[in-house]
């Protein structure tokens, strides 16, 4: 009964009455956002049923049970979008562990019927693993013509050059990249600290400052510019105390239901006002919990120097593929940002700087990060790290 009632209150099962504790405390913040009495996470008791079974299925996946005997207990395609993710993501991983044991065709069917954002590519290298080029020739084409995000695109390409060799198909000529600036350091490392520390160590000087932030500063500096935006009270989106943010934040629709008020936001990088906006969201929200804010690293000091070197006509490039794809496109930055404040150039007062080590290599979406910044005349590079013997 307690569970029950614990997730009709918070729309999950991962939160617990020890958040009122956190709050009582004052060792937790969240912002206070209004909802009527009618908001809620669920609207009726076979939603609740729903997701308690959802639940223990994905339980019983976890405790290693055939994915084939869990199968027939998970529930039909729902109207309800929460619901509706969350099984997604259980047949996305039950079709993942059906693979693993080799049974193809519930992995098949499994993949075929989520809407994860990885499913549909999957079923696809499954079918080119199983030989059976033409059906999945074709349902490749089809996903091209409405990707769900830059990883599908990125990956169909991949598997339909593969494809094409095996069916003698014709394939337009790929689009070229752009160069990613690249340079190379020799360095000691007699601390053992990790290769972004001792480059960024290595790198900073009075002059040229160098902050490890990783996917933290471009997020946060959304964060605090989009606060009104991504805290407005839409219907549905907040119905407890205790929300670090909307619960549709990752949705498909979560931007159009806010298209005006994320208008409003960033129409502040073309007058001027951003700095004094994501400066005064800082001051008055500091330590409130946010999706986007990590309040230890986004510290006032490293707010003003990048609000100082980075253009706003840079920062909207960035923002408006972040919001392209709010789930995907919120990691992949560089690990490093170097400061010039005293550069002539507006333009070059900034640089960010992946790094990787000996053996390492840029995944995927770090480089479609980083190719999107350089299309655009965004300074990035990345640094080749190798040890003094």
């Amino acid at each position: 009964l307690f569970d029950r009632l614990r997730l009709m209150f918070f729309g999950n099962l991962r939160q617990s009455w020890s958040d009122f504790v956190l709050v009582e405390l004052g060792h937790q913040q969240y912002e206070k956002v209004p909802f009527t009495p009618e908001a809620r996470a669920f609207d009726a008791r076979a939603d609740v049923d729903c997701y308690l079974l959802l639940h223990r299925c994905r339980d019983r996946l976890d405790q290693g049970e055939p994915p084939h005997a869990i199968a027939a207990d998970i529930p039909p395609a729902s109207d309800n979008a929460w619901l509706e993710s969350r099984r997604g993501r259980l047949l996305f991983e039950l079709a993942r562990q059906a693979e693993r044991e080799r049974d193809t065709a519930l992995a098949l069917q499994a993949y075929g019927e989520s809407r994860h954002r990885e499913a549909r590519l999957r079923q696809l290298r499954l079918l080119e693993r199983q030989k059976r080029f033409e059906e999945a020739w074709e349902k490749a084409e089809h996903a091209t013509r409405n990707p769900r995000n830059e990883a599908e695109v990125q990956g169909l390409k991949r598997l339909m050059s593969r494809l094409a060799k095996k069916l003698d198909r014709p394939l337009p000529a790929p689009k070229p990249r752009p160069h990613i600036p690249r340079f190379t350091l020799t360095l000691d490392n007699p601390s053992g600290h990790s290769v972004e520390w001792r480059a960024m160590a290595h790198l900073h000087t009075p002059e040229t400052p160098v902050a490890y932030v990783e996917n933290t500063l471009i997020n946060g500096l959304f964060g605090l510019l989009c606060w009104p935006a991504i805290f407005a009270p839409v219907p549905g989106a907040f119905f407890h105390p205790f929300h670090t943010g909307p619960v549709d934040l990752y949705r498909e629709d979560f931007l159009t239901r806010r298209q005006a008020l994320f208008t409003d936001c960033l129409a502040h990088l073309r007058s001027g006002r951003y700095r004094d906006m994501i400066g005064a969201t800082w001051r008055q929200k500091v330590g409130t919990a946010s999706p986007f804010v990590v309040w230890p690293v986004l510290t006032e000091s490293l707010l003003e120097l990048a609000l100082q070197c980075i253009p706003a006509a840079h920062l909207e490039v960035m923002f408006e593929r972040l919001m392209a794809d709010l789930r995907i496109h919120r990691s992949g930055f560089p690990d490093l940002i170097r400061f010039a404040p005293g550069h002539p150039e507006p333009d070059q007062r900034y640089e960010m700087i992946e790094v990787k080590g000996p053996g390492d290599r840029l995944q995927d979406h770090q480089t479609r990060w980083l190719e999107h910044c350089v299309e655009r005349g965004i300074p990035v590079s990345v640094c080749y790290v190798r040890w003094d013997a």
